[in-house]
C-alpha cells in the first residue's frame, strides 16, 4: 500500500482534541493524486490523454476521534479496475491504530468525448491491486431519501477544482453544514449523480433517519447533485 504522513494544522480542527471528518476526506482526497504521481497517472498526464476520474460514492467510518495532537499516517491501494471503475481503499492511523477508513468508487471520464472510459489494461498493471479484506471494503449506493429544503446555496470559485465543477470534498463539506449542531457521526455514505459548476445556485435539503441524518444537493430544477447519509 501507498502511505503518506499528515499533520494536523490549525484549519482541520473541529474542537481542542478532534480532527474535522471534512479534513479527513481533503487528506483521502490528497492520498489518491500523490499515489497516481508515484504510478506515473498525474493529473497533467491524464489532462493530455483527455481523462479524469470522477467520483461516484465513498464510505467513511470513524473508528474513533482523531486527535489533533498526533500524525495521520494513510494507507492508501486500488481494490480494483474493472470497465470504467475503479475502487479505492484508505486506512487512517494514529500511533499504528486505524482510526478511519474509506472506500471509494471512482469512473474514469472522456472530456473528449463526453463520455465514460474503458479503463487502459496498462493503468491497472501500473497501479497493482490490493486485497482488502475486511467487509467495510464493498462499496454500495446508499439508499435516496424524500427531502424538505432547508437553504439556497451559491456554489462559489472557490469551491471549484480542476475539473471545473464543485470539488467532491467541498461538497461534502457544505452537506455537513446541514448537520445539527453537536451531532458526530460515525459513519458516512456520499453518492454523486450531477456536477455542479460556479455560480450555481443548489439547495441544500435533509430529513431525519433512523440514528443520524440524510442531506442532499439540488439543482434548481430538483436534480440531484449529491447525497449523504450520516449515523451515528
Amino acid at each position: 500500500m501507498f502511505s503518506h504522513r499528515y499533520f494536523v494544522r490549525y484549519g482541520d480542527y473541529q474542537d481542542m482534541e478532534t480532527v474535522k471528518p471534512a479534513s479527513l476526506l481533503d487528506m483521502v482526497q490528497d492520498i489518491s493524486t500523490l499515489h497516481s504521481d508515484a504510478c506515473g497517472y498525474d493529473m497533467y498526464t491524464l489532462y493530455e490523454a483527455n481523462l479524469c476520474w470522477i467520483l461516484q460514492g465513498l464510505k467513511l467510518r470513524v473508528e474513533q476521534p482523531v486527535s489533533v495532537g498526533k500524525p495521520i499516517d494513510i494507507l492508501t491501494a486500488v481494490k480494483n479496475m474493472k470497465g470504467v471503475t475503479s475502487e479505492r481503499g484508505c486506512i487512517l492511523q494514529q500511533d499504528g491504530v486505524t482510526v478511519a477508513k474509506t472506500i471509494a468508487n471512482w469512473v474514469l471520464f472522456d472530456s473528449a468525448t463526453g463520455k465514460l472510459a474503458r479503463i487502459p489494461k496498462d493503468m491497472g498493471a501500473a497501479y497493482g491491486f490490493h486485497d482488502f479484506e475486511d467487509d467495510f471494503f464493498n462499496y454500495g449506493k446508499p439508499a435516496m431519501e424524500e427531502t424538505d429544503p432547508l437553504w439556497p446555496v451559491r456554489v462559489s470559485r472557490r469551491e471549484i477544482d480542476t475539473n471545473n465543477h464543485l470539488n467532491n470534498q467541498k461538497s461534502a463539506e457544505i452537506l455537513m453544514d446541514a448537520l445539527p449542531e453537536g451531532f458526530r457521526f460515525r459513519d458516512l455514505a456520499l453518492y454523486y449523480k450531477k456536477s455542479a459548476y460556479e455560480g450555481d445556485i443548489l439547495t441544500l435539503c435533509r430529513k431525519e433517519i433512523e440514528g443520524g441524518w440524510y442531506v442532499e444537493l439540488k439543482t434548481e430544477d430538483g436534480d440531484l447533485c449529491v447525497a449523504g447519509r450520516f449515523t451515528e
